[in-house]
């Protein structure tokens, strides 16, 4: 694995008020410090400056509050809320989250992203230890319709070996389906299993990218990774 590892979710168009957004922030932080052990120690907002930025509201009408501030002045309905937060760990190492949510497009991309850095003596993030387990925590928290865990080099080999667009769904070291599409999963695909809420599954795929790319290969062929038609937007396929 590269130095950066990501756990992605993707969904739809779903219009959501910065409230509940707020609240799916809040349920996001409380999954990860149980994932971690309570080792992820200190959440404050991203900022482009070299401070640091505050802390994250602990309450949610607060936590509403700063997601709205924050966000677009214009057409928020339609491109929703973008919000970036980065948690330190006690060894050193940390966690990036960025959330555009909220909006009605069927064209952007709504999407939650964490990227989990090592500390500077090169310890991990302890999530990195729990891929499949964060995929879950993070695809409930957001009722997200697909999922992933990547590093670049990864990335970029399923990319090239078929051609896939950055937005299209694509494996992982793990994969999440939501109901619709993990209905579609080959049933001898041997895989660990793990059942999310509303119905979806995260396919603990492999390490090595030759075991990803056949699993790409076969779950495209069984339609479980198809992209959401533009004609019918909607948050799920």
């Amino acid at each position: 694995m590269s130095s950066e590892v990501v756990v992605k979710v993707s969904w739809g168009p779903r219009s959501e008020s910065p409230r509940e957004l707020a609240e799916r922030w809040l349920e996001t932080i409380e999954r990860l410090a149980e994932l971690s052990a309570d080792e992820l120690v200190d959440w404050r907002w991203d900022v482009d400056e070299d401070d640091e930025g505050v802390p994250l509201p602990e309450g949610v009408e607060e936590f509403a509050a700063a997601v709205e501030a924050g966000g677009p002045k214009e057409d928020v309905d339609i491109l929703g809320w973008t919000a970036a937060a980065v948690g330190t760990c006690r060894n050193g190492g940390y966690v990036r989250a960025r959330v555009q949510a909220g909006g009605t497009d069927e064209y952007t991309p709504f999407t939650a992203v964490l990227g989990l850095f090592p500390a500077p003596d090169g310890a991990t993030v302890p999530l990195v230890d729990r891929l499949p387990e964060t995929l879950v925590a993070l695809s409930e928290a957001w009722d997200a319709d697909t999922g992933l865990t990547y590093d670049w080099e990864l990335f970029n080999a399923v990319k090239a070996a078929y051609g896939l667009r950055n937005s299209h769904p694509r494996c992982g070291w793990a994969v999440y389906l939501s109901e619709n599409r993990a209905a579609l999963v080959p049933g001898d695909l041997a895989v660990r299993r793990l059942a999310t809420a509303h119905g979806g599954l995260v396919l603990d795929i492999g390490n090595s990218t030759e075991v990803v790319l056949a699993a790409q290969r076969r779950l495209a062929e069984a339609g479980a990774l198809k992209p959401a038609p533009v004609s019918e937007p909607r948050p799920k396929w």
